[in-house]
C-alpha cells in the first residue's frame, strides 16, 4: 500500500540522522518517501508511475503522481519541506561521492603498478650480477646464422661446400701460399662449386672466394667460370656483391673472355644505366675494357629498341641514324629523349656514356626539347665541367639558355668557382659564360669575384692562365689555339645574347683589370718566376693604363734592377737578366713602348733606365741577354741620352767582353759618338 511524502514515518527520520551523526563530514542529509527494498511487483510499478533514485547503496521509490516532498530539520529539529531543488542537489552530492571513489580506485591502481616496477628493478638487479657467458651466446648465434643460411639455400649438400670453401679459401688468400699451391686450391675450390656458381656469387662472403678463385686460377678454370656465370651477367651487375666478380673476370681475364662478358651487356645498356649499383659499373667497363666498336654498340641501344639485339658498325652516332632515312628522325629523337630523361630523372650524370649521348641529342634536337634537358642539366653544372664530354654539353647548356637558365648556372657554381677554373676541362665553361652571360654585373658578383681572391694560384696553373688569358686577351691567336677559339665561335650569336660581343668585352675587363694589377704591385716575383706566368704579366700590361700601370712598370723595374734578385725555375737559378721566359717578356714589353707613347701613356723604357744605375750596368753588361736589352732601348731612342751618358762610363769594360751582345753594344755606343 502506498505512503505519502507528508506520512514518512519520523522514526525511520531519526534512525538516518543518528548514522550520519557518527561521520565526521558535515553533510544535509536527505530523506525519501519510501525505500526500494520493499518488493513490488510489476504491475504495481507501472499503477504507481515510480521513479528510482539511489542513496547511499539504497534504492528508493518516488511516486511521479504524488508532488515531491523532501523534509529535513531545521535549526530548531522540525521537519521541513524541501523543494524540488533539494533534488538536484542530492544527485550533485551521489555523483561526487562516485568521483571519490574512482579517485581511490585509480590511487591504488598506480600503487601497485609502482611496486611492479620496483620487483622488476630488483629482478634485473639480480640478473645483472650474473655473469654473461659470452662465448656460449657468441656460439650460439653462430649456429643460428648457418641454420638461416641453410635454409636460404634450401640445399644442405650446397651450404656444407659453402663451408668447405671458406675453409679453403683462407689458405689461398695469404701471402706465404706458393704459387703451386694456389693452381691446387683454385681447382679444388673450381671443383666444389661448380655448377652452384649463380646460387653463391650474390651473398658477400662467397662473392669474396669467387674473386679470389679468379684472381689465382688458371685460363682454362676461368673460361669455364665465365661461361657458367654468362647468362646472369644483367642480374650480378644490379648485385652489390656479384658485380665485383665480374669486374675481376674484366680485369684478370683475356681479350676473348673480356669480349663475351661485355657481349652480355647487350640489349640491357640503358636498364643498367638507370640502375643505382650498375650504373658505374657500366661506366667503368665503357671508358676502361670496351674498345671502340663496343662503344658505338653501346650508344646505339640509346636510339631505340630495334639497336637492342641488332648493331650496325655504320651507325657511329646519333645523326648518322637519320643521314639516310630522313623518316626517322622524329622517332629516333623521341626514343634517345625518353632514355635520357629516365636515367637523368635517377641523377646519374657523371657518365661519359651519357655525356657522349647528351652532347650528340643537344646538337640535333627541336629547340623545345633542347630547353626541357637543360632545365633538367642546369644545377649539374659541375658535375658535368669534369669531363670533355661533360664540358661540351655544358657549353651547349650556356649557349642556348635563357638568361634566367644562365643565372641558376653561375650560382651552382659558387663557391667552386677556382677549382672549376684550373681544371683541364672545366675552365672551357667559364671561357663559354664570358661570351655568353650579358648580365657583367652578376657575373663579377659570383664569377669574377672568386677569381679576384687567389690571382696568384690560378695565373700559375696551366689551365687557370687561360681564364685569366681570355678576360685579358680574349681569342689572341698568341695565346689561344686555332681549334679552342673555333669551338668557342660555335657560340656565337645565340638568341638569348643580346648584348654586344665587344661590350661584354670591355665591362668584364673593367671589372678584373684593377684586382689584376694590384696582384702585381703587391707580389712582382711571383708574376716574373717562370716563362709560362710572364707571358700572362705581358698580356696584363699591355691592356693598362693611367697610374695602376705606372705602379706595375716601377715595381717590374725595382724588381728587375735588383742585384739580388734570383729567378728559380725547374731547380735551376738563374740572375733575372738572363732568364730566357723573362728576357723575351721584357723584349715585348720594350717594343710595345711605341704604343704606349701614341696613347701618351709613361713607357716603360723610360722608368727601368731611371733604376739602373752604374753599379747595376756594371753587371748587365757581364751577361749577353742583358747586353741585348740595352741595344733594344738605343733601337728604340726612349731616354736614349740618359742611358748613353750613364753607358759611357763602361766602354773600356766593354771592350774586354767576348760576348756578341756586348761587341754589338759597343758597336751601337761608338755610332752613337759616345766615346
Amino acid at each position: 500500500m502506498k505512503r505519502s511524502a507528508e506520512s514518512l514515518d519520523t522514526d525511520d527520520l531519526k534512525a538516518e540522522n543518528n548514522v550520519d551523526a557518527g561521520n565526521n563530514k558535515k553533510r544535509k542529509k536527505v530523506t525519501f518517501e519510501k525505500s526500494l527494498d520493499n518488493k513490488f511487483t510489476g504491475n504495481e510499478k507501472e499503477n504507481c508511475g515510480a521513479e528510482i533514485v539511489t542513496c547511499k547503496n539504497k534504492k528508493y521509490f518516488l511516486d511521479k503522481n504524488v508532488k515531491l516532498s523532501l523534509t529535513k530539520k531545521n535549526s530548531k529539529g522540525k521537519n521541513t519541506k524541501v523543494t524540488k531543488a533539494g533534488k538536484n542537489n542530492a544527485i550533485e552530492k551521489i555523483k561526487l561521492l562516485k568521483l571519490k571513489r574512482e579517485r581511490k580506485q585509480v590511487e591504488q591502481k598506480s600503487e601497485d603498478q609502482k611496486n611492479l616496477k620496483k620487483e622488476n628493478l630488483k629482478k634485473l638487479e639480480k640478473n645483472m650480477t650474473k655473469k654473461t657467458d659470452w662465448l656460449q651466446l657468441k656460439k650460439e648465434k653462430k649456429e643460428l646464422k648457418e641454420k638461416r643460411k641453410a635454409k636460404k639455400l634450401n640445399n644442405d649438400a650446397v651450404f656444407d661446400k659453402i663451408i668447405r670453401a671458406k675453409q679453403i679459401n683462407e689458405k689461398l688468400r695469404r701471402s706465404d701460399c706458393k704459387s703451386v699451391d694456389r693452381v691446387t686450391l683454385t681447382k679444388m675450390l673450381h671443383n666444389m662449386l661448380k655448377n652452384h656458381y649463380n646460387k653463391v656469387i650474390f651473398t658477400h662472403d662467397m662473392s669474396r672466394v669467387v674473386q679470389c678463385i679468379i684472381k689465382n686460377c688458371e685460363a682454362h678454370v676461368l673460361q669455364a667460370i665465365s661461361q657458367e656465370i654468362k647468362p646472369f651477367i644483367v642480374e650480378m651487375l644490379q648485385s652489390k656483391y656479384a658485380k665485383n666478380c665480374v669486374k675481376a673476370i674484366l680485369k684478370h681475364g683475356s681479350q676473348e673472355i673480356r669480349r663475351e662478358i661485355i657481349s652480355g651487356f647487350y640489349g640491357n645498356i640503358v636498364k643498367l644505366m638507370s640502375h643505382s649499383v650498375s650504373a658505374s659499373f657500366v661506366e667503368l667497363t665503357y671508358s676502361t675494357w670496351c674498345t671502340s666498336l663496343e662503344k658505338i654498340y653501346f650508344k646505339q641501344e640509346f636510339f631505340g629498341d630495334m639497336y637492342k639485339l641488332e648493331k650496325d658498325k655504320e651507325i657511329k652516332s646519333l645523326s648518322d641514324v637519320f643521314k639516310t632515312a630522313i623518316d626517322m628522325k622524329l622517332a629516333t629523337l623521341s626514343a634517345v629523349k625518353a632514355n635520357l630523361i629516365r636515367i637523368l630523372n635517377k641523377g646519374f650524370v657523371n657518365s661519359t656514356l651519357l655525356q657522349t649521348i647528351l652532347w650528340e641529342f643537344l646538337c640535333v634536337c627541336s629547340v623545345e626539347d633542347r630547353n626541357e634537358l637543360i632545365i633538367m642539366l642546369r644545377s649539374y653544372i659541375i658535375t658535368l665541367s669534369q669531363t670533355k664530354m661533360g664540358v661540351r654539353v655544358a657549353m651547349q647548356c650556356i649557349w642556348h639558355s635563357t638568361s634566367k637558365d644562365r643565372k641558376i648556372i653561375m650560382k651552382a657554381l659558387k663557391g667552386n668557382v677556382k677549382a672549376i677554373c684550373m681544371s683541364k676541362y672545366g675552365h672551357m665553361t667559364l671561357l663559354a659564360l664570358f661570351d655568353s652571360v650579358d648580365d657583367t654585373v652578376l657575373m663579377q658578383k659570383i664569377i669574377l669575384s672568386e677569381l679576384q681572391e687567389d690571382l696568384v694560384n690560378i695565373a700559375l696553373n696551366e689551365y687557370g692562365k687561360h681564364v685569366i688569358l681570355y678576360l685579358v686577351a680574349r681569342r689572341k691567336s698568341l695565346y689561344f689555339s686555332p681549334a679552342v677559339v673555333e669551338y668557342l665561335r660555335q657560340g656565337d650569336n645565340n638568341s638569348a645574347s643580346k648584348k654586344s660581343a665587344d661590350i661584354r668585352e670591355k665591362e668584364l675587363l673593367e671589372a678584373i683589370c684593377g684586382p689584376l694589377f694590384d696582384a702585381i704591385i703587391a707580389n712582382t716575383a711571383t708574376w716574373l718566376c717562370n716563362s709560362s706566368i710572364v707571358m700572362t704579366t705581358l698580356a696584363i700590361l699591355k691592356v693598362g693604363s693611367g697610374e695602376k700601370l705606372n705602379f706595375a712598370f716601377e715595381s717590374i723595374a725595382k724588381f728587375i734592377s735588383s742585384t739580388d734578385s734570383k729567378i728559380k725555375d725547374n731547380d735551376t737559378e738563374y740572375d733575372v737578366v738572363e732568364h730566357p721566359g723573362l728576357h723575351t717578356m721584357l723584349k715585348k714589353l720594350i717594343q710595345y713602348d711605341k704604343e704606349l707613347l701614341k696613347k701618351n701613356e709613361c713607357t716603360f723604357g723610360e722608368i727601368l733606365i731611371s733604376h739602373l744605375t752604374p753599379k747595376v750596368l756594371e753587371k748587365w753588361i757581364e751577361f749577353n741577354r742583358a747586353c741585348f736589352l740595352l741595344i733594344l732601348f738605343i733601337e728604340n731612342e726612349i731616354a736614349i741620352n740618359t742611358l748613353l751618358v750613364k753607358l759611357k762610363p763602361l766602354i773600356e769594360n766593354l771592350k774586354k767582353k767576348h760576348s756578341v751582345g756586348a761587341s754589338i753594344l759597343l758597336k751601337k755606343l761608338t755610332e752613337n759618338k759616345c766615346e
